[in-house]
């Protein structure tokens, strides 16, 4: 089995990106590339990271050329990143394509291109703690590990509901599932087979390119996508490896941890976890966040 890692980000994470890239060196075999994704005019600070399992590529690369880059526009101080106009579609330029958007679209098109058995997609913000082996992520008859919380999203996220029916719209999926599951991580896997497929049925249900179609929304959520396909159209083989855990730790509260709040939150690392998460939107600083990379890599040296 093939496993890649693939990452994209893009010049304000790049701190994060190269802990997170470390982390990958020191706990995956050295078989295993880091794909790193990242806006045109972030190549050259990306490819200053000089690591022969990293692979640096251009969102212009995995994009339809009709997607035009708007990069000053994605980067107006204090507009909440997810709300940065990041390209548009020449074809249908409105509602232009916010940079969160954006970024998901370059997930699944990169990701169904892979010619791997496994794509860990993992955010900037993480560091593996642990080895990460493709048989972490393999079970029976080769099903890919799917993460999938039941009643994960209950009335208290209404955000995330919308998601759900978006994902249901788009795959031309009328019924719901019962028990509301949650699908989203920032360290998880995919099967890029399941991807093509996925995307292929997006295409088939609105009748042009799913780029198109998924770059025209104003939300939607990537992971619960491929979730709800997996479950509901991908053939019964696919569901035979469902884990209720992420394997990795999480801090998701928009609240900075400080020295004391670190060392709380990694004490709550379970001995399963592969991962630890601290959000880039909690805004820890910096000097935290290599505190945390510098204790795991003690604890492994």
């Amino acid at each position: 089995m093939t496993l890649t890692i693939v990452t994209p980000s893009y010049a304000n994470d790049f701190r994060g990106f190269a802990r997170l890239h470390e982390s990958v060196l020191r706990h995956t075999d050295p078989s295993v590339t880091h794909i790193a994704v990242v806006p045109e005019a972030d190549l050259e600070l990306f490819r200053s990271i000089r690591s022969p399992r990293l692979d640096v590529r251009s969102e212009r690369a995995v994009l339809p050329r009709r997607f035009m880059p708007t990069t000053a526009l994605a980067r107006i101080p204090k507009l909440p990143r997810g709300y940065r106009v990041a390209a548009i579609n020449v074809r249908r330029p409105f509602p232009p394509i916010r940079g969160w958007i954006l970024q998901q679209i370059v997930k699944l098109a990169l990701t169904s291109e892979l010619d791997a058995d496994v794509a860990l997609l993992v955010d900037s913000d993480v560091l593996l703690i642990r080895p990460v082996q493709e048989e972490h992520f393999v079970g029976p008859g080769g099903a890919v590990r799917l993460y999938r919380t039941p009643h994960g999203i209950d009335a208290s996220r209404p955000r995330p509901r919308r998601w759900l029916q978006t994902a249901r719209d788009k795959l031309g999926i009328s019924e719901a599932e019962p028990d509301q599951p949650d699908y989203i991580s920032s360290f998880t896997s995919w099967d890029p087979r399941i991807v093509r497929s996925c995307v292929s049925r997006i295409s088939d249900v609105a009748g042009r390119d799913w780029r198109d179609v998924l770059g025209a929304c104003l939300d939607f959520s990537e992971f619960l996508l491929y979730g709800t396909y997996v479950m509901a159209l991908a053939p019964p083989t696919a569901r035979q490896n469902i884990g209720e855990t992420s394997l990795c730790h999480s801090h998701w509260d928009p609240v900075p941890l400080d020295a004391d709040g670190a060392r709380a939150f990694l004490d709550g690392v379970d001995p399963d976890d592969l991962a630890v998460h601290i959000q880039s939107n909690s805004h820890t600083d910096e000097a935290v966040l290599d505190a945390v990379a510098r204790r795991f890599a003690a604890s492994t040296s």
